[in-house]
């Protein structure tokens, strides 16, 4: 299983949860909401949506005196929890990793960044954190940080949508940075993970003070804490509603979520094989707000080396008790061995691998064939199948409408197997084209012809 946490993106606070060290997931049994203090080293757990507390750690970082937690957030991919912690001496700020069953952090580095806020991009597998107003060329500005070295990159900003508290969660679903800012009442807005432009997002529904920490959940839901220790949870189109009042006797500076279950029940992962299509058929006995299903595909002697791509998405059923069937077709596959294995994913972003227990094989083609190619018309680029059943030199030559000779596409020797080939015709004017195959190898030859359109 790679991920029982469901709250993918944590901001400002120790938002780690209990399961740190594989003994403490038999400990979870429901859904929990994990936060902090930035004035006291302690951790709590809190029942998911009523906020009582169930357990309370104290931060420890070896060296130094733990003054606060800032924030946290869980890294799905490498299944550790990441925090700013201020300490003394200095007082300074420094990256660690925490366990959250213990408290205990390791020290990673110093942050020269006054930094109020962290969130991980787990499409990316970028850690951001962003500067607190009034820190001078950190303030307000969005930086990447090291998970190594705690080596700091700029990326965007400033973002003035507010005077203080700067709080940030990254959104899975749409993958955007949600940002929120201001010491009265809270602006929102979103930034692209890409260009950084930011976007305001106009909030609707109950009013809330200055947000304190906020953690995307999946299923179009943030849930956010402000300084007047309320939570609440708010779309990603700023529709705000209150969910608990006074959670705490101390403002909950950072939020994590933890979902204890194990999303689905797999029964059965099959396959089966048509020409160079390869067909995958699974079945769940049991699901639980499962959001999908990624196929990743790797070459068999590239499995070791996690040099795995993905082939495709298939939905899930959400929540049910039911049996489901689904099925993925993944077509125009070359010849040779490959693995296959499904990223189940819930809503919550948590995800593990289902692999499928034999590998596929795509033969060789009983006979010759050269596909039309596709698109037709085109532009400018198209790409043309063609399988060959003996070695030997593969000639694929483009002539104009004239018969002249304008470009070859494959020159080359071949062993035996299905193949597709890319053709781009930026150069080529608007017009129809033709383009013939010649193959020979273990004395046999094969030629064809066939007439493809460019359209600029």
């Amino acid at each position: 299983m790679k991920n029982i946490y469901s709250f993918k993106k944590c901001f400002t606070a120790l938002v780690f949860s209990v399961f740190f060290a594989s003994f403490f997931i038999t400990e979870i049994s429901r859904a929990e909401m994990v936060g902090s203090s930035s004035f006291q080293p302690v951790i709590n757990r809190y029942v998911d949506d009523t906020w009582a507390i169930v357990s309370s750690s104290t931060v420890t970082l070896q060296g130094f005196t733990v003054r606060g937690v800032n924030a946290v957030t869980w890294n799905s991919d490498d299944l550790l929890f990441y925090a700013i912690v201020k300490v003394d001496p200095n007082p300074s700020r420094r990256l660690v990793r925490i366990n959250p069953a213990t408290g205990v952090c390791t020290d990673i580095g110093p942050l020269a960044g006054n930094f109020s806020s962290l969130t991980y991009n787990s499409t990316s597998g970028i850690l951001y954190a962003i500067g607190g107003a009034g820190s001078g060329v950190y303030a307000e500005r969005i930086y990447s940080l090291n998970i190594n070295t705690a080596a700091e990159t700029f990326l965007g900003g400033p973002y003035s949508v507010g005077s203080d508290g700067e709080v940030i969660a990254f959104n899975y679903d749409d993958g955007y940075i949600y940002h929120w800012s201001g010491n009265v009442t809270a602006n929102m807005e979103k930034i692209n993970a890409s260009t950084f432009a930011a976007t305001p997002v106009s909030q609707s529904g109950v009013s809330h003070s200055e947000i304190w920490g906020a953690v995307y959940i999946g299923g179009n839901t943030f849930i956010v804490t402000d300084i007047n220790l309320n939570a609440y949870t708010i779309t990603p189109t700023g529709v705000v509603a209150l969910q608990q009042s006074g959670i705490n006797s101390d403002a909950v500076r950072g939020l994590g979520y933890v979902d204890a279950l194990l999303p689905v029940e797999l029964s059965s992962f099959t396959s089966t094989v048509t020409g160079r299509n390869a067909e995958l058929n699974w079945s769940t006995v049991s699901e639980a707000n499962n959001s999908g299903f990624e196929i990743e595909r790797s070459a068999a002697e590239n499995e070791n080396s996690n040099n795995w791509t993905k082939a495709g998405f298939v939905n899930g059923n959400g929540n049910s008790a039911a049996l489901n069937n689904y099925s993925f077709t993944d077509r125009g596959l070359n010849s040779g061995k490959y693995s296959y294995r499904l990223k189940q994913i819930d809503f919550n972003g948590n995800f593990e691998y289902h692999n499928l227990n034999e590998e596929i094989l795509i033969g060789i083609p009983a006979d010759f064939s050269v596909s039309q190619n596709y698109p037709n018309p085109f532009n400018p680029s198209t790409r043309i199948n063609f399988d060959i059943p003996v070695d030997g030199n593969v000639n694929i030559t483009l002539f104009d409408i004239s018969g002249k000779e304008v470009s070859t596409i494959v020159n080359e020797v071949k062993t035996a197997g299905y193949y597709t080939v890319s053709f781009d015709a930026s150069s080529l004017p608007s017009g129809s084209y033709f383009y013939r195959i010649n193959s020979t190898g273990s004395g046999i030859s094969y030629t064809a012809t066939k007439k493809m359109l460019l359209l600029k």
